[in-house]
């Protein structure tokens, strides 16, 4: 598995969701002293835990706190026995991650939530690009 700089990771998460990020410098961020990001800077945050029943459609957000912004994340689902979910929605939102899924079983509950990682950074929109032509 190749490894990449969180800073650059910021980038490619915030860069394809359609925004621009400005992750903080080690030596800006709390605690920073220069040498790197620290891993007590970053959070891991789960949203709400939908139950969703045989047939059963829900969603959930999960927040990056103030100050962080969403550097990528996903879902995670549980259930007793087989998982038929299907993922319509897995994506950031401007300052978390959101997901929506369905339970396709027909008999097995599923609790299901979204996940984030966030780092310490700044979030803009960059603006649309128009077709210039000729």
């Amino acid at each position: 598995m190749k490894r990449l700089a969180l800073p650059a990771l910021v980038t490619v998460a915030v860069l394809a969701s359609g925004g621009t990020a400005t992750a903080l410098g080690a030596a800006d961020q709390p605690g920073g002293t220069g040498t790197g990001p620290r891993a007590e800077d970053y959070t891991w945050a789960e949203g709400r835990h939908a139950v969703l029943p045989p047939g059963g459609t829900g969603s959930s957000e999960a927040q990056c706190p103030p100050g962080q912004v969403p550097t990528g994340g996903g879902y995670n689902a549980f259930d007793a026995g087989s998982i038929d979910l299907v993922v319509s929605a897995n994506s950031p939102t401007s300052d978390g991650w959101r997901a929506v899924a369905r339970n396709t079983g027909s008999t097995h509950t599923v609790e299901f939530w979204a996940v984030v990682l966030c780092a310490p950074g700044t979030q803009t929109r960059s603006p649309r690009l128009v077709v210039v032509t000729r």
